[in-house]
């Protein structure tokens, strides 16, 4: 067994929403116009302050309070946007948990999330209106009209955020070991999306580990580094916790987030150039992106200090492309984790050199072990073998889904179905396990489907949609 390297960090034991919203007031208090998000794309240019952010986020909670939300879930099925932010505060503060789908997903994966999640309430805009219509009551949403009323069933944001932002109403009395704040789904290592219960222990413990390295990280990026003069591009898509864990951080540390709805790549080397990005979250894709893709020469982004991937390992071929494209990125590095232990359980080490593939030491707080994937038996160094992790982000199970939880969570022990061949720097993760029995994919798909069309009923009690009161619909 493998403790961190890293010292403990005090464990929070406020809800995450407090903590995040007194992070908030405090960022408003220290400048009341302080931007918090700017929308970057040649549509339309929007810039959102912490004050905003704030007063939306109770304004939400007010109007769910009004229709009786209280612990419940809430959906959300949007494109990078600010209201996002706001959506899951004033959920959270009804001592709700968000759960978010991607925009891309068809009706009948819609459905699955919100029969599966038992959402109350969804949150969509223009684009995707009709899509989870359908999903949710099996109808044809007719366009919006000339004259832009909202559809009948379907609330206006703007109408939400005109409710009052009272900060009186009820508070939500939370457990912070066992209350979910979010619920992604995630395939795991056993087959069809489950459910992942993430409490506000699990998140809150993540974000003040992820914010205690950064003070490792820093200073070999910028001795006079200050997070709250930085930009922060998000586009990595919010729905997934590693795109929400960094519109989080950016919120926590007073940043600026540059949104993108989705990647595009004139828009996105312009907010490298223009914001003189030091920082950059990335994904594979996207640093192929950068190592191949012409359009990158015909910007600035000698501002680019540190690239951190995640998701899926990047090719030691595109590394080195990197390093020798763009000799101003002095780190390149990967980190490691899943859903299922809220975002990472190992983060980069920049003190030392680490050898290619090395994804860092093990997060404060965090243990890991190394097993024999038949027989549970722990190995020793050097021999290849599933990683387990265990401590306060290992979620509290896939909801409504015992043997799942059972089969992944053994004794205290997240088993993340990874293999991989060292156990000091974790390197060279080789494959995830094979999902057994992959013959009943295609009949249980048909199983499902036959399920959703039999319990085809309406889930949500309400929509909420991004609306204008001026041009009818928009996804502004």
């Amino acid at each position: 067994m493998i403790e961190s390297d890293y010292p403990d960090v005090p464990l929070p034991e406020e809800p995450y929403h407090e903590i995040l919203l007194k992070a908030i007031k405090q960022h408003i208090d220290n400048g009341k116009n302080k931007i918090a998000f700017v929308r970057e794309d040649y549509r339309n240019f929007k810039l959102v302050t912490f004050k905003q952010v704030y007063d939306n986020a109770y304004s939400v909670a007010a109007f769910l309070h009004t229709k009786g939300f209280a612990k419940d879930v809430a959906c959300a099925v949007i494109p990078n946007l600010w209201h996002y932010s706001a959506f899951f505060l004033g959920v959270a503060l009804r001592g709700g948990a968000i759960s978010g789908a991607s925009s891309m997903f068809t009706e009948y994966e819609l459905q699955r999330q919100f029969v599966d999640s038992h959402a109350k309430v969804v949150l969509t805009s223009e684009h995707f209106l009709e899509k989870v219509l359908k999903a949710i009551q099996g109808v044809i949403y007719i366009p919006e009209s000339t004259d832009g009323h909202v559809p009948h069933g379907v609330v206006s944001w703007y109408d939400v955020v005109k409710t009052s932002p009272s900060t009186s109403i009820p508070r939500a009395m939370i457990d912070v070991d066992r209350d979910m704040v979010l619920l992604p789904y995630s395939s795991g290592t056993t087959g069809n999306p489950k459910g992942v219960m993430l409490t506000h222990r699990n998140f809150a413990t993540m974000i003040t580990l992820y914010m205690h390295e950064t003070t490792n990280i820093t200073p070999f990026l910028d001795a006079n580094w200050d997070y709250e003069m930085e930009k922060i591009i998000l586009f990595l898509p919010f729905y997934h916790v590693y795109g929400f864990g960094l519109i989080n951080l950016t919120l926590l540390q007073g940043s600026t987030g540059i949104i993108f709805k989705y990647f595009e790549p004139v828009a996105f080397c312009k907010a490298i150039q223009d914001y003189k990005i030091h920082f950059l979250p990335v994904v594979p894709p996207i640093m192929v992106f950068l190592a191949k893709h012409p359009i990158c020469g015909q910007y600035d982004l000698s501002s680019l200090k540190m690239l951190i991937c995640g998701a899926a390992p990047a090719g030691k071929d595109i590394c080195e492309e990197l390093s020798k494209k763009y000799p101003n990125i002095k780190h390149i590095r990967q980190g490691y984790g899943m859903t299922e232990c809220t975002m990472a359980s190992h983060l980069p080490d920049l003190k030392n050199e680490v050898p290619f593939g090395s994804v860092g030491k093990v997060a404060s707080n965090l243990r890991m072990k190394i097993v024999d994937p038949s027989t549970g038996k722990e190995m020793p160094t050097g021999m290849s073998g599933e990683i387990c992790i265990k401590g306060p982000t290992v979620m509290l199970g896939y909801l409504g889904n015992l043997d799942a939880t059972k089969a992944t969570i053994i004794n205290g022990w997240l088993h993340t179905g990874m293999i991989q061949k060292s156990h000091l720097d974790l390197t060279t993760i080789v494959r995830r396990k094979t999902v057994k029995c992959s013959a009943l994919i295609i009949p249980l798909k048909i199983y499902h489907a036959f399920n959703s069309i039999r319990r085809n009923v309406q889930v949500a009690e309400y929509i909420l949609g991004l609306y204008s009161n001026f041009k009818g619909p928009t996804d502004v």
